[in-house]
């Protein structure tokens, strides 16, 4: 009985060395050995313990480990959240490694798994072009561009850019093609987001007629609100505001024109604004135009 218990206590033995000798005494040593048996939650908490150590702290190891971790804990369980901490983590755990390895030891591995983690934010900000998550859209999509410009510095994103604003400026838009009316806040946005476009492409049609329609909206608005029973002098400031609003569309009508976009919706936009500017010869020549075109539609 006794030789039994002496075995027993020499193969704990030798395992409690073999297994100290395999992950080591340290806090870092001890997340790989988890991380290699994919025991997450033991492998978070020693890599978080890890941090701690000022000397961990600032080695590309130890970050390389802390973004792996956390990359698999958000593929295990967080995957569905837009908004995921978990990869946010390891993303800045990755971006910490890229400037602390010297030697190049992890930069492979770590521009790879953050190429992926960018792919994941770019799908969550298309997920959430919608009335709901459009700030989440902003983030994810922000967060993108800053990784594959990171990863990728020679990236020209001009035309992801563009079809991001015009998805995001759509979704905005939604409530005018409702019936509802923009707020303040909303319109400005939506503005902005136009003008950054075209600073991009100023021949692009569809943010060109937009922004037209978005200030010829304006000033209608304004004026289908007009209390005409006001004085003639705050009547004659309305009126040139709205001309002033007017005047703002006009140039982007007339691209929009120029570009042969949306032909008929455009000639319609451009006799509206030029009646609302009180030049009816131009507003009747462009009506005249669309009537062409509707009568050669209707043969």
């Amino acid at each position: 009985m006794i030789k039994r218990y002496h075995i027993l206590f020499v193969v704990v033995l030798l395992s409690n060395v073999a297994f100290g000798q395999f992950i080591g005494r340290d806090n870092l040593s001890k997340s790989l050995y988890y991380m290699q048996k994919q025991q997450l939650d033991s492998a978070k908490k020693y890599i978080d313990l890890s941090m701690v150590d000022d000397q961990l702290n600032e080695s590309a190891k130890t970050w390389y480990y802390k973004g792996f971790i956390y990359k698999e804990l958000y593929k295990d369980r967080d995957k569905s959240n837009k908004v995921s901490a978990y990869r946010m983590t390891s993303i800045t755990s990755f971006e910490k490694v890229l400037k602390l390895d010297t030697a190049n030891e992890f930069k492979e591995s770590s521009l790879k798994i953050l190429k992926y983690l960018s792919s994941t934010l770019y799908n969550d900000a298309v997920r959430s072009l919608n009335s709901e998550e459009y700030e989440t859209a902003i983030k994810n999509y922000s967060h993108y561009r800053k990784i594959v410009l990171l990863t990728e510095p020679e990236s020209d994103l001009n035309s992801q850019d563009i079809k991001f604003k015009l998805a995001l400026a759509s979704v905005l838009n939604q409530p005018v093609e409702n019936g509802q009316i923009l707020d303040s806040t909303i319109t400005k946005k939506i503005t902005s987001l136009y003008l950054e476009v075209l600073d991009l492409d100023p021949n692009n049609p569809g943010a060109n007629y937009n922004l037209a329609i978005l200030y010829y909206n304006e000033a209608a608005e304004i004026i289908n609100n007009m209390d005409y029973d006001m004085d003639i002098e705050k009547l004659n400031e309305v009126q040139d505001y709205c001309i002033e609003i007017f005047l703002k569309g006009l140039p982007y009508m007339l691209k929009s024109y120029q570009l042969n976009y949306k032909r008929e919706e455009t000639l319609l936009g451009l006799s509206n604004i030029y009646y609302g500017l009180n030049d009816m010869e131009k507003s009747d020549m462009y009506k005249k135009e669309l009537e062409e075109i509707k009568s050669i539609e209707n043969k």
